[in-house]
């Protein structure tokens, strides 16, 4: 091969014999491939996005993503996951394969998509804190060994990235980005992955660093309602809501509204309501397992609303403009605190 692929790897798996529980080895390539394929994100780079909300999933304590011409990497702190599932971590998409682990999902998925980058290579090490095993993904194959590591429970990922890639890469930067911006670490500078996770992420429940640098909680997604004169109170309301099941999100410290209800020790909810302190817009942000997936927008003839919402799935359609319109009765009148129902 002189590309790692999906196709490679499964046949290098059917060669090396994995079993699934059962003592069978059951995966064969040319039926893997066409199921696994509406697995793909449209945008290669956007695995790294997948691998956050693996973070999540697993109750990590961080994300570092450090990425570079050369390479990328990522270490996830305090992650749980099924480490005997690794090994065979590419099928486990596959409905007579998967385990219900959201993580272990999340994470298939980022490195599905991510040879969609034409990585020269992709190495996962997981440590549990009793046992570890590294994992790498070649053109020749894939090799499992064990791994160790002094400490509580850690995921690295590290990806190479293709020879033409990196020259690419390298242009840009010495053409397309300003150099003052790249030696300040500004967003302006900022790589795919970089950019993506810069956009999207900065209401994940737990630290999210850009090589090195802490992404400031809900300081991108709240921007906008910033007036010319930035305040802290930018908002007249703000009503914030537990996260029930899920894993929710994470708001910036202190009151944002002159009036608000709901806030609790770590800032960590599963929906935020606040009314806005003029006309125009609604606006709705739907997360799932901390990160943004949408943003969507309805015009407002009253004072707009802003409303975040974590694992809510909608379809544009009559129930959700009604839902729009019981929003906006909701910031006039919160009531008993209770969200309107889809």
């Amino acid at each position: 091969m002189s590309q790692l692929t999906l196709e490679g790897i499964l046949e290098d798996l059917q060669r090396q014999g994995e079993k699934d529980s059962s003592g069978r080895f059951t995966m064969d390539p040319r039926e893997a491939l066409p199921k696994l394929k509406h697995f793909l994100l449209p945008d290669p780079h956007a695995y790294v996005l997948k691998w956050l909300q693996a973070a999540v999933c697993g109750g990590a304590s961080a994300f570092r993503l450090t990425s570079g011409t050369y390479k990328v990497q990522v270490e996830i702190p305090d992650i749980r996951l099924p480490l005997a599932s690794l090994p065979t971590i590419f099928v486990e998409l596959l409905q007579e394969t998967r385990s219900g682990e959201a993580a272990l999902e999340h994470l298939a998925v980022g490195l599905h998509t991510c040879l969609g980058t034409r990585a020269e290579s992709i190495a996962l090490e997981y440590w549990d804190g009793h046992s570890g095993l590294r994992i790498l993904w070649q053109t020749t194959g894939q090799s499992v060994q064990p791994w160790r590591h002094a400490g509580p429970p850690l995921c690295r990922l590290e990806l190479h990235r293709a020879r033409q890639d990196r020259w690419r890469e390298l242009k840009e930067k010495l053409h397309g980005r300003a150099a003052l911006s790249m030696l300040l670490s500004l967003s302006s500078a900022y790589d795919n992955e970089q950019r993506l996770l810069h956009g999207t992420c900065d209401l994940a429940p737990l630290d999210v660093f850009i090589n090195g640098r802490r992404l400031l909680t809900s300081a991108q997604s709240f921007r906008k309602f910033q007036g010319f004169f930035p305040s802290k109170l930018i908002f007249r309301r703000e009503y914030c809501f537990p996260p029930g099941d899920g894993p929710g999100f994470r708001l910036g410290p202190g009151e944002q509204a002159a009036l608000s209800l709901g806030r609790s020790e770590g800032n960590h909810y599963g929906a935020y309501a606040a009314s806005l302190q003029r006309q125009g817009t609604h606006h709705l942000v739907l997360m799932r397992d901390g990160v943004v997936l949408r943003q969507m927008q309805m015009d407002a003839p009253d004072p707009a609303y802003l409303l975040v919402l974590d694992g809510y799935q909608f379809i544009e359609d009559e129930r959700f403009r009604e839902f729009f319109r019981k929003a906006q009765q909701f910031g006039q009148d919160p009531g008993p605190l209770t969200l309107p129902k889809l």
